[in-house]
């Protein structure tokens, strides 16, 4: 079972998906990236997507990882973006 986020993760997490889908910037929601099928959550690798790059017809939860990567980048990608931009924010 995986355990809880933290309160300061989901503190992080609110600041994360007010900037928006990192593909679009439409309202986001978190994705915890780099999880395999069914495998354990890591609560600081996430990545904020709207529903349509999450889990609609071209969300990474329909088309799968490696499909997603090949048209848009991969979660690492993304998450090296991030941290980029959170830096910049701060």
């Amino acid at each position: 079972m995986a355990k809880a986020p933290t309160a300061e993760q989901k503190r992080r997490w609110d600041k994360i998906a007010a900037m928006g889908c990192i593909i679009c910037s439409s309202p986001a929601c978190i994705h915890h990236a780099m999880t395999g099928g069914g495998g354990r959550k890591n609560h600081d690798l996430v990545l904020p997507l709207c529903h349509h790059h999450h889990q609609g017809a071209q969300g990474i939860h329909t088309l799968g990882r490696k499909a997603w990567a090949r048209i848009y980048k991969s979660e690492e990608e993304y998450l090296r973006i991030l941290d980029n931009m959170l830096a910049s924010s701060e």
